[in-house]
């Protein structure tokens, strides 16, 4: 009977180690399980970032193309504005004159790329960004490229606005010459401005046109800064992030 007693406490110490050796090990493989998986969600995280860095970098390329661009554009209605006002209209005033109005009533595209930032927000990996700055400053940056978009496509509905009343009073067939000169090619169009047509009521208009263009350099140079700006501070965390 002892001996029974014995072997059973053999045994009974045996097979409580073996319960512990696979608890341990349930335990162990469930931990490398999560290891695991916390490695990818974060690897698949900086993948996000790296996106959203790429379209951030693109992004900054067209908004100083245009920052610049609309410096230039601000500079040629000045310059469209003093010679209307000097009745200066030779044939080289009449070109910067059409290449002014033009650049007001030609919408600019805006190509911004948010498909980075969107891809993350779906995906659901946003939750595990455990660095509150780098969010903080992705949602600082699209904050600052909307106010870009909403100012510019704010300008553009008020610019087609006058646009369309130029044509309906007439004053942009004359400027052009349509009857004179139809079917013109719009990268050919030079337009005529005569001292006839300061009395017209479009002329009016176009100040108005020439006079929102000037103020680019004062209105819209903070926005695209602040913008550009922005998204250097975004990209230089993500880097420092995806190198963690």
């Amino acid at each position: 009977m002892r001996k029974i007693a014995d072997t059973f406490k053999r045994k009974w110490s045996e097979y409580i180690l073996e319960i512990i050796v696979i608890v341990l090990s349930i335990f162990g493989g469930l931990e490398l399980e999560n290891w695991n998986e916390n490695r990818k969600e974060k690897q698949a995280l900086k993948n996000y970032l790296e996106k959203i860095a790429t379209n951030i970098k693109e992004d900054i390329i067209v908004a100083q193309n245009m920052l610049e661009s609309r410096k230039d554009h601000s500079d040629l209605c000045a310059d469209a504005t003093e010679m209307i006002a000097n009745r200066d209209f030779t044939s080289e005033a009449q070109s910067t004159i059409t290449n002014a109005v033009f650049v007001m009533i030609i919408e600019q595209p805006l190509n911004y790329n948010r498909s980075g930032f969107e891809s993350l927000k779906s995906s659901g990996y946003l939750q595990h960004l455990d660095n509150p700055k780098v969010e903080e400053l992705i949602y600082e940056y699209y904050n600052a490229s909307d106010k870009v978009i909403f100012e510019e496509n704010s300008l553009q509905i008020w610019a087609n606005d006058l646009d369309l009343q130029l044509h309906k009073s007439g004053f942009f067939s004359q400027w052009i010459e349509l009857e004179a000169r139809p079917n013109q090619n719009i990268q050919e169009v030079l337009g005529n401005y005569t001292d006839q047509l300061c009395e017209h009521e479009g002329h009016d208009i176009v100040l108005s046109l020439l006079y929102r263009g000037y103020l680019f350099t004062a209105y819209l140079t903070g926005f695209y800064e602040e913008q550009i700006i922005a998204g250097k501070e975004v990209i230089k965390a993500i880097n420092a992030f995806r190198n963690e």
